[in-house]
């Protein structure tokens, strides 16, 4: 299966046409239809041009003005999502996680049951990226997100799947890395597993993090949120590292 299609927000910042950019392109690539969805006062403004950048592009689209309180922008959102194959969203900046940027990805994440690509705030980000780092612990959610990436991982040039590996191995077999690799070769993807062992002094999100700059990665795919919202509120997590310092785009499922 492939991508059919897209939903992006729509706004009219700097990163807001950076994102309508990347959904453009990546929508030319899958041959996908793309719906912009825009949200509060300057939405109808921010909805007319990317209207008329989607028709200059001869592209298949649509936009999508959301009037509901803005206490019910996360749901409403969340229910848009729900029709499509992937919702194209920013990385949340400048807020301190607990944020209505912060809300509005969470709900996503957790109710949507799609996946969200995240596209970082500063610098380019390519929509049809050569080389995809796969961050894999062998949990549902990583799972997850590697079969919603696998249209993308298809049209990648390099696939490399990091295994970071810490005192416990169980999860992963007796070759870390390796059952995956071969999953994705059954569905016509070659792949190598980059095996990294986790130290006490590094984290596994600033692990995951430098290797985008040591492979030139141009995506990361990877689960969202391993445990309960609350769980995460208290602990913290891979997930809000990420988030908050990625620089490449971000396929993530739950």
């Amino acid at each position: 299966m492939g991508i059919k299609d897209l939903l992006v927000t729509v706004d009219l910042s700097k990163s807001g046409q950076a994102r309508i950019d990347y959904a453009f392109g990546l929508a030319e690539a899958h041959g996908a239809h793309l719906i912009g969805v825009a949200y509060a006062q300057e939405a109808r403004t921010a909805l007319d041009g990317f209207a008329k950048a989607s028709e200059r592009r001869g592209l298949s689209a649509e936009t999508r003005l959301i009037t509901c309180k803005a206490s019910d922008l996360p749901d409403e959102m969340a229910l848009h999502a729900r029709h499509v194959d992937i919702a194209v969203i920013g990385q949340p900046e400048g807020e301190d996680g607990a944020g209505p940027k912060h809300a509005l990805l969470n709900e996503l994440l957790f109710s949507a049951g799609r996946p969200l690509l995240l596209v970082p705030w500063a610098g380019e980000a390519n929509p049809e990226p050569k080389t995809v780092m796969v961050g894999w612990d062998a949990s549902g959610t990583a799972a997850r997100a590697l079969a919603d990436a696998l249209p993308i991982l298809r049209r990648a040039e390099k696939v490399v799947v990091v295994v970071a590996i810490g005192d416990r191995r169980g999860d992963h077999g007796e070759e870390p890395g390796a059952d995956i690799t071969l999953h994705l070769a059954r569905h016509g993807i070659v792949s190598e597993a980059c095996r990294i062992p986790l130290g006490s002094d590094v984290g596994v999100a600033d692990l995951l993090l430098s290797q985008v700059a040591d492979l030139g990665a141009e995506m990361i795919v990877m689960g969202g949120y391993h445990h309960s919202r609350l769980r995460e509120s208290v602990l913290g997590g891979v997930t809000r590292t990420v988030l908050k310092t990625m620089t490449v785009p971000v396929l993530m499922s739950h």
